[in-house]
């Protein structure tokens, strides 16, 4: 399974405010302060596949234990991301049917840039690119951007209740939609200037087009001031535990689960070395400072920017960046199979194959590669259309590019075929099956992931694990 499709789910993200420092100058009033941010994560439940004809989904137990620790700061509306965090702390292990998996963030992946879309958070490095197992531990329920989204706006009475929007709730549980339900905050109590609101409800909604339904109860922490129509909670949530219940069936790129977790989240205001108060905005470094930590040069540099992915092949063949819509289902020997997702609807799959380097081969000619396309499609190939040869300028990558139409299953479908080759003679085939009522909502797609394939000049073999995404 993919952490998105488990931890992404039940984890809970850091707290990040506006706060206006509390300095002398004019300046710094304006800025916002640093939060600290420390969290704790513990779920337990079942993991499941799909059903299969009148069988039922194979189960197995799955247990998670995660903890953060980050310092964040927010940044102007105008910059590109909303906000900058600082991992001291980033981990999370999954036991899945007694397999451990562990996970930690890489050391040139601690300063994180935030921006966000909507109610969705979207974290990102600037100068370099995330692996996917690294962007789905980072994107948490209940996010930094996100959190004092749950205040009213509005003076609150003593046993004062107000709803989010589904919009927000969706953001808050990191799933795409709220079609039914609601979550609901309620004041308990207000003492010493403290309001202690509870946050509680039912939502059934859709992830990556499968349902999903999410049970919520929980309480947080925000100061309070007297108001004429009876309080303000003008300040940041300073703390937040919760439980949560959750059912997804499983989807065409993730299992399904059944958890219960619960979490805590505490924040405050990073002091500075003095005491004298909050440390200002502009204390952590900004997001290009992530490209300096760069230096053990596996990682693909570039200009980073939400939702892309980077995946390095096991066998250090080649490397590959593309948009986060593309969710891998397989990666072994045979090669990497990816899926392309648009608003929950599968609309293409990808396979790509890297050949035995060979030197001394000549690159393939189109009319070759039309021979080979039509002898692997078989019964299923109907006619070419169309077929184009060029030389990438950047690195002199040759790419073949073959597009047939023909038929699956009765279905009309398109396929497009690549093959890319080098002067060193590293070799990749590329295969983009689509089908045709689908192919509008395709477009180019595939010309944008064959961009962001590129070869590694000396491969360096990697530890494989098992794929997050395999049943037993």
């Amino acid at each position: 399974m993919t952490w998105h499709g488990w931890l992404g789910t039940v984890a809970v993200g850091g707290c990040v405010m506006a706060y206006a420092a509390a300095r002398g100058d004019e300046a710094a009033a304006t800025r916002p302060a640093v939060r600290r941010v420390e969290m704790t994560i513990a779920a337990e439940g079942q993991l499941f596949g799909p059903v299969t004809g009148a069988a039922e989904p194979a189960r197995q137990p799955i247990a998670m234990q995660g903890a953060f620790e980050f310092d964040e700061e927010v940044r102007p509306a105008a910059a590109d991301a909303a906000a900058v965090r600082r991992y001291a702390r980033a981990e999370a292990t999954l036991d899945t049917g007694g397999a451990e998996q562990s996970l930690t963030l890489a050391a040139d992946a601690r300063t994180i840039a935030v921006a966000r879309l909507g109610t969705t958070p979207q974290p990102f490095l600037a100068e370099a690119y995330l692996a996917r197992d690294e962007l789905e531990l980072l994107e948490t329920s209940f996010d930094s951007m996100l959190l004092e989204d749950l205040l009213p706006g509005r003076p609150v009475a003593a046993d004062d209740r107000w709803t989010l929007g589904g919009d927000l709730a969706a953001g808050l549980l990191a799933i795409d939609t709220v079609e039914a339900g609601m979550l609901e905050a309620r004041i308990v109590d207000v003492a010493e200037g403290v309001a202690r609101v509870a946050l509680a409800g039912t939502v059934d909604g859709a992830v990556d087009g499968v349902p999903t339904h999410v049970i919520v109860e929980g309480v947080f922490t925000v100061a309070a001031e007297p108001d004429e129509d009876g309080y303000a909670l003008t300040g940041d949530v300073i703390r937040l535990d919760a439980t949560v219940q959750e059912n997804r069936q499983a989807s065409h790129v993730a299992a399904g689960f059944e958890i219960e977790a619960t979490f805590a989240i505490t924040r405050g205001l990073v002091q500075d070395d003095a005491g004298d108060g909050p440390l200002a905005a502009g204390s952590l470094p900004g997001a290009d400072a992530t490209a300096e930590a760069l230096t053990h040069g596996v990682r693909r540099r570039g200009p980073g920017k939400p939702g892309v992915v980077w995946h390095r092949d096991a066998e250090g063949r080649y490397d590959l960046v593309h948009e986060a819509g593309w969710r891998i289902i397989e990666d072994d020997a045979g090669g990497l199979v990816l899926r392309l997702l648009d608003l929950g609807a599968l609309v293409a799959q990808c396979s790509i194959t890297a050949l035995p380097r060979s030197a001394d081969a000549a690159p393939p000619a189109v009319e070759e590669v039309k021979r080979s396309v039509e002898q692997s499609l078989s019964g299923q190939f109907k006619r070419f259309d169309g077929t184009g040869e060029t030389t990438r300028a950047e690195d002199g990558v040759r790419i073949v590019r073959v597009a047939s139409e023909g038929s699956a299953e009765g279905l009309p479908f398109r396929w497009v075929h690549y093959v890319l080759t080098d002067g060193d003679g590293r070799r990749v085939n590329v295969t983009f099956m689509c089908e045709a009522s689908l192919e509008k909502r395709f477009a180019d797609a595939d010309a944008r992931l064959v961009a962001g394939l590129r070869f590694l000049a000396e491969p360096q073999r990697e530890a494989r694990l098992p794929r997050k995404t395999e049943m037993p």
